[in-house]
């Protein structure tokens, strides 16, 4: 029992805790028992061993992360190609909204009612304001396209038809013209977008 409880001191101080007995008591004993010195010893060996254990191998990851940042760098610089249409596409919605404005203010547009008028501007003043957004937000442009789409066909189809019809004048649809440029630019900057933001580059992981 006396030598349970002076080993439970020796280990006490060895991790610098109290061991609840006198330094004095406890050295004592040690020197007189054989069993509680091969108990310090031992103790002291495991002690040193775990604090002083090797730390494992540790690979060299600089020249990875190098790598990566430059990779990433790389990607992230806008191709030509994508700023060239990303100005096209703005020209083309500052001219759609610049078109849609009599429409859509004064109510004035191929002798259509004015609430018709009205309701046609609205709809290509908001193509317009798509194009811009496309413009400033090229990777969102995969996201309008289907809405974009579906106005261009509607608004072209329906003047289509209405000049076969004789309703209208060919000349007087021309300004859809820019309806069809701005569809095309945002499915083509929307394939280049979509790329570059795909590159290798954007999904560089560290080995």
């Amino acid at each position: 029992m006396r030598c349970s409880r002076f080993r439970v001191a020796i280990s006490s101080r060895l991790d610098g805790e109290d061991p609840g007995v006198p330094d004095a008591e406890l050295d004592a004993h040690v020197e007189r028992c054989a069993r509680c010195r091969s108990f310090v010893a031992a103790a002291e060996e495991l002690t040193r061993t775990v604090r002083v254990a090797p730390a494992p191998p540790v690979p060299d990851l600089t020249p990875a992360i190098l790598a990566a940042i430059g990779a990433e760098r790389e990607a992230a610089r806008e191709p030509a190609s994508e700023r060239a249409l990303r100005w096209v596409l703005a020209a083309v919605g500052l001219l759609q909204i610049a078109v849609a404005l009599p429409a859509l203010v004064l109510g004035e547009d191929a002798e259509l009612p004015v609430h018709l008028a009205r309701h046609f501007g609205s709809f290509e003043v908001a193509l317009g304001v798509g194009f811009l957004f496309a413009a400033w937000k090229p990777q969102r442009a995969a996201g309008i396209l289907p809405v974009v789409a579906a106005l261009v066909v509607c608004l072209v189809g329906s003047s289509v038809l209405d000049v076969l019809s004789g309703s209208t004048g060919a000349g007087t649809e021309v300004h859809h013209a820019t309806d069809v440029a701005g569809l095309v630019v945002v499915w083509l900057l929307s394939r280049t977008a979509g790329a570059h933001a795909d590159a290798p580059g954007r999904r560089v992981q560290l080995a």
